[in-house]
This record gives C-alpha cells, structure tokens and sequence, in this order.
C-alpha cells in the first residue's frame, strides 16, 4: 500500500525544493524551529489542513481535496535577515510554479500568502512562512491514490 496522499505532497515538495540555492539540502518536512547553526538557512515544509468536497452522493466518495501546504525559510538573525528570507521565498515561489509531481500526475501548487516569524531564544531566526493551496481528487476509501 502507497503512504497517505499527504505524505506523498510533502514528500515532493521536499524534493521540488532541494537544491535550490540558498537553502541547498537543508529542506525538512516537520515543524522544528530554531535549527541548530549548521542547519541555517533552512526550508521547513508542512502541511496546516485538509478541506474535502464530496463530488458523488454514494460511499466510497470522489473526493475533491484542497490541501494547505506551508514553506518556512527559516535563517539565523543577522544584519541581513529579511533580505535572505525574501531570496528564499523568490526560490520557493519560483520553484513551485510549475507545481509538483506526485506519481504520474502534476499538482499545482498556488501561493497564496505569506506571514513573518521572529524567534527569540539563545538562537534567534527569522522565519518567513509562505502559504501555498494544492487541489486534488481522491477517493474516500483510498487516501493514498490520485485520482
């Protein structure tokens, strides 16, 4: 059995996102912040929540899904912060443009805002948080496949 559809969309943009410039391999699928130094400036990818649509009336039900993915840059506080944060959001809406592949099929990936964090502790980042909407189609009864 193929992982949830969720999994298999982070696990894309986790490697749409890889390489890029500034962020390089630093691209994680989870939520911890701050990151030790060796792992500034960084790209943590998550998933905030799921809508569902039923297109059918019966069980199993076409679903159509719209699914909330977020792209924080995160990068140690310097003199130069906002500036690398707004670099690694040019790459990340760049590179997500021409959306992600997930088996067979192209999922579009539309930006749709962005919001600042600042982090203080013995580490302060600054984390900028881009918003991203993915519609798709699965069936209720088949959480893992594209349809």
């Amino acid at each position: 059995m193929a992982d949830h559809l969720h999994k298999q969309i982070r696990s894309a943009v986790v490697t749409k996102l890889t390489g890029l410039t500034t962020s390089g391999s630093r691209v994680h699928a989870n939520r911890l912040a701050p990151l030790p130094d060796a792992l500034s400036p960084s790209l943590l990818v998550t998933l905030d929540e799921e809508r569902a649509s039923g297109l059918t009336i019966h069980q199993p039900q076409a679903q159509e899904r719209e699914l909330t993915l977020s792209v924080s840059a995160v990068a140690k506080a310097t003199a130069a912060l906002d500036d690398t944060l707004d670099l690694m959001s040019k790459e990340v809406e760049i590179a997500l443009a021409a959306g992600i592949t997930v088996g067979s099929q192209t999922l579009q990936a539309f930006y749709t805002g962005m919001s600042f964090e600042d982090v203080q502790s013995d580490k302060p980042v600054g984390i900028k948080r881009m918003t991203f909407s993915i519609p798709f189609t699965a069936m209720s009864n088949a959480p893992d496949t594209l349809i």
